[in-house]
């Protein structure tokens, strides 16, 4: 093998030699400065952040100037490219840039790592990284937020960010090496220029024809071949050109039959293709690549990669670094990040995904890259719908109150939504799997776990409540339902689920329940309840042969507590009540109220005959009697209410429970007839007298609708006898029994609210009988009694005006005589009733004076004329000291306040002479007349 003569070769190698001493010499001092700046890039950003943070937590409350001056002398630095204070919620409190200030970070600085940067803030250790370009640098730097007012210190973290770009420094870092060694570089220019005029001379000239030769070869001219002569070596040179050119010749023919191959299986592929050289231009593209470019290969060929693949990163909008140069650098596949958008030439958009390969030489070396990629535009957009659907799914299950969860097609839950967490006090790790079941009450726990399994197995919904712990420890009551979901193509994919609070729904339905049974002022069973435990113990008594006993006590003189003293003392008194009923019974006995101040104590199994039963029952309800008989406490005052109780024994023939709830209401009501504060049995004969009195208010109720009645009147005299009033009395007039007189009728009357119309109708003859009176020249006044549930009427006042005003009648002829107890137990209601009905001219009577408690004061304010002294204090006159002295009392009083006196019952001459002598001028009774039919009456009076 010939070698190259040594005059060539020597110079040749010295310059090589100068060449590579010189650039590594160069390149060598450029790598350790561009270390160094970044070395000390590093540690003055990392400084500046440290500082900027340790002022921004000293001074950011109370100094924030010096916190601003600090910032600004760190930007003076000019690798600073920014510099930002955060908050917690990643807002700017301080930057470079006045404008980005109260800015959200995300918005000032678009591309910020803030989710990132959140991370280093937990974990409060500064951080520094380098982009791999090694120019730019970030430092992020924790510092503590100053505490609000309310904490003692603050649990908020902040941020310091600062970014350096040494792309400048080291840029001048470069120009000042090539500064340094421009002298070095001129001096081997001019020996690299003297070994170039020796190579002319001694090699190039005898080379120029093999040149020439050589490049007619290169433009195509293959069929060229050089002369083989001269000196040895060009001779030999020669000789290896034209094996070449032979050689070439036929690789050319190979490779256009195996590009015409290539350019047939490039234009079938699907993908995007590019092929550079090792100088990142391009060598070749197919179709799709073209459209996806907007190149076509001619216009592309040569051009570098760069400029005709544009890709840059779908978020930030940054340019993206391109994979041909990463492989050409590192000799592997490469693939694009995600989010890589491709720009094509008329400024398209698509999203790509790609793989960069290199193309190696025989000998391993990278003789290019091949880049295959293709448009996912579509595929994004599915991903980016389903993210936004899975968003959308999870934005609408924490919007709303629901517990969500989700599991698998193995049972196991993978899913909870915020608001279940929230709920549980759990993160979701503890809860997945089945780890939710820790918060399951023990008892429910087996329960739903079986409703989960089978509905399960069965791909089929379910329902179940059970009881979930809540995070402050209470247990609460949540509905579960759940439903089997499965994918597009019908497979099973698992359970999806929601849960609702129900706690408030069960106690309410709790309540409901209570309430439905139980009074809601004492808590006590209500009638609903005490019929069916009533029913119970009936059914049982029979059963067994065990006597039972029902007490129904009614509260003495209650109405008139509850009316003096108001509602709220009334509740309260009932509630004690309700306590002593229940603290004398035994556990298994019931206490109810049926309303108002009834209550009613049933006592089950009590004996296993009548008489023994009869017993034990007068016991209790003599020690309930006495209970209720001591002073009841309310306030600074105690309270007296005594209690009539009846007691009825079952069980008896074929009574219901009705029947003992009436028989018992009816022993009641004899034990109040007998002096109330009394115990009465009920008995056969009371059930009779309760059927009289039921037939009398029937027969009562049709006398009134078909107006069997009769006005008798009884005259009121003067000194003389003389006849200058009258009193309008009714008598019921009965189809079989005839004549009825009042006292058997008007109690029925008076319970029953029948005595309204007919007290109206007395009231209407009375003043037809005036107006007839009046037109007949005999005009006297008429006296009608008046209820006191008629007197308390709402329209009583609408309903005397219509009288007078359908009767004529003059109403200073007209007198209303009410009694003293009204007055009493309704004062101030009857003092303004009474001055409305005044006003219309009429007048007033006290019937039955001296034996209520009405006060002088009252009487001083009402609109009477008139007292009756009741004939309780006349009959016995004048043996009769203490009537004496009361009647005397009466007429005095009466006299200085102006009231006329009619004095009731008088029956003998001694009581009229006796009344007459102790200045009484009005007198009515027996002695002088007796109640007369009406006709009766006005035949007498006539002259």
């Amino acid at each position: 093998m010939m070698r190259a003569p040594l005059r060539v070769v020597l110079p040749l190698g010295l310059a090589l030699a100068l060449l590579l001493i010189g650039g590594i010499s160069f390149f060598g001092t450029l790598q350790r400065e561009q270390a160094r700046i970044l070395e000390q890039g590093r540690a003055d950003c990392l400084s500046a952040a440290a500082h900027l943070a340790r002022m921004a937590e000293q001074g950011l409350g109370s100094a924030r100037g010096l916190v601003e001056a600090d910032l600004a002398h760190t930007v003076t630095d000019r690798r600073a490219r920014v510099v930002l204070v955060l908050d917690d919620a990643g807002r700017v409190v301080s930057a470079h840039r006045y404008a980005w200030r109260g800015q959200p970070v995300a918005q000032a600085l678009p591309g910020f790592p803030w989710e990132r940067a959140r991370e280093f803030t937990r974990q409060r250790l500064p951080v520094l990284q380098v982009h791999a370009d090694g120019n730019r640098l970030e430092a992020f730097h924790p510092f503590e937020l100053p505490a609000t007012p309310t904490e003692l210190r603050s649990s908020r973290r902040g941020l310091v960010y600062v970014e350096f770009d040494l792309a400048q420094v080291r840029a001048q870092a470069r120009l000042l090496a090539f500064r340094d060694r421009a002298p070095d570089l001129v001096g081997l220019a001019l020996l690299l220029v003297l070994l170039g005029l020796f190579l002319l001379r001694q090699v190039s000239q005898p080379l120029q024809r093999l040149a020439t030769a050589a490049q007619r070869f290169g433009a195509g001219e293959h069929e060229i071949r050089v002369p083989e002569a001269g000196v040895e070596e060009i001779r030999q040179l020669a000789h290896h050109f034209n094996q070449m050119a032979e050689a070439v010749a036929q690789a050319q023919a190979r490779l256009a039959q195996s590009e015409q191959r290539l350019a047939i299986t490039l234009q079938s592929i699907g993908d995007a293709l590019i092929a550079t050289d090792a100088k990142q231009r391009i060598a070749l593209m197919n179709p799709v690549a073209e459209t996806l470019t907007g190149w076509s290969l001619e216009e592309a060929r040569g051009r570098p990669i760069g400029e005709i693949f544009v890709i840059e990163n779908a978020l930030t909008g940054r340019p993206q670094e391109s994979p041909v140069e990463r492989v050409l650098a590192e000799g592997t596949v490469v693939g694009l990040a995600n989010h890589t958008v491709l720009i094509d030439r008329n400024g398209n958009r698509c999203h790509i995904a790609d793989s960069a390969a290199p193309i190696r030489g025989p000998e391993g070396r990278v003789e290019g890259v091949v880049l295959v990629f293709r448009d996912v535009s579509e595929e994004y957009r599915l991903r980016r719908q389903l993210a936004d659907s899975e968003k959308h799914f999870r934005t609408l299950a924490d919007a709303g109150q629901a517990l969500i969860w989700t599991s698998g097609v193995d049972g196991q839950c993978d899913y909870f939504n915020r608001v279940w967490l929230e709920f549980t006090g759990r993160s979701l790790k503890q809860e997945r799997g089945m780890g939710w079941t820790a918060g399951v009450h023990p008892d429910d726990l087996p329960r739903v776990l079986e409703i989960y399994r089978r509905a399960f197995d069965a791909r089929q919904p379910f329902r179940t409540e059970y009881r979930l712990r809540h995070h402050s420890g209470e247990y609460r009551w949540i509905v579960n339902q759940g439903s089997p979901r499965y994918d597009s193509e019908g497979v099973f994919l698992g359970y999806v689920g929601h849960c609702l609070d129900i706690t408030d729904s069960k106690r309410a339905e709790a309540e409901i329940e209570r309430l439905a049974y139980h009074d809601a002022l004492t808590g006590l069973p209500n009638r609903a309840l005490l019929r069916d435990r009533l029913t119970q113990a009936l059914a049982s008594a029979r059963r067994t042969g065990r006597a039972g006993a029902l007490l129904f006590v009614d509260l003495d003189q209650f109405k008139r507590i509850n009316d003096v003293y108001g509602h709220e003392l009334g509740d309260a008194l009932l509630q004690e009540v309700a306590r002593r009923l229940v603290l004398h019974v035994r556990q298994e006995d019931t206490v109810a109220r049926l309303g108002g101040d009834e209550f009613v104590i049933l006592l089950p199994n009590l004996a296993v005959n009548v008489q023994d039963a009869a017993a034990l029952a007068l016991s209790v309800a003599d020690k309930v009697r006495v209970a209720l008989e001591q002073p009841i406490p309310i306030g600074e005052n105690h309270y007296v209410s005594n209690a009539s109780i009846g007691i009825t024994l079952f069980p008896k023939n074929h009574e219901s429970i009705d029947d003992l709830m009436r028989e018992a209401d009816i022993a009641m009501y004899r034990a109040k007839e007998s002096g109330r504060n009394a115990v009465a049995y009920f008995e056969t004969t009371m059930q009779e007298a309760v059927s009289r009195r039921y037939a009398l208010e029937q027969a009562l109720r049709e006398a009134v609708n078909h107006q069997a009645f009769e006005l008798f009147l009884q005259s009121q005299v003067d000194a003389q006898g003389r006849p200058i009033a009258a009193e309008a009395l009714v008598r019921w007039r009965h189809p079989q029994e005839g004549l009825i007189p009042p006292a058997s009728f008007i109690p029925v009357a008076e319970e029953s609210g029948l005595i309204v119309p007919i007290g109206e109708w007395v009231l209407a003859e009375a003043c037809r009988l005036i107006a007839r009176l009046n037109a007949a020249g005999r005009s006297l006044r008429i006296a009608v009694n008046m209820s006191p549930r008629q007197f308390h009427q709402p329209n009583l006042v609408r309903k005397v005006q219509d009288i007078l005003a359908a009767s004529g009648a003059d109403p200073a002829y007209l007198v209303l005589e009410i009694t003293e107890n009204l007055l009493v137990e309704h004062t101030s209601e009857a003092v303004a009733r009474m001055t409305e009905l005044a006003t219309l001219g009429l007048r007033f009577s006290i019937d039955d004076f001296g034996t209520g408690y009405s006060s002088l004061a009252y009487l001083k304010r009402l609109p009477v004329s008139e007292l009756k002294i009741d004939k309780s204090f006349v009959k016995d006159l004048p043996q009769d000291l203490n009537d004496v002295a009361l009647v005397e009392t009466i007429l005095a009083m009466a006299s200085h306040l102006g009231f006329e006196v009619v004095a009731e019952g008088v029956e003998t001459a001694a009581q009229f002479e006796f009344l007459r002598h102790l200045g009484c001028e009005r007198f009515q009774g027996y002695h002088f007349h007796r109640p007369e039919p009406l006709t009766t009456w006005l035949a007498r009076l006539a002259p």
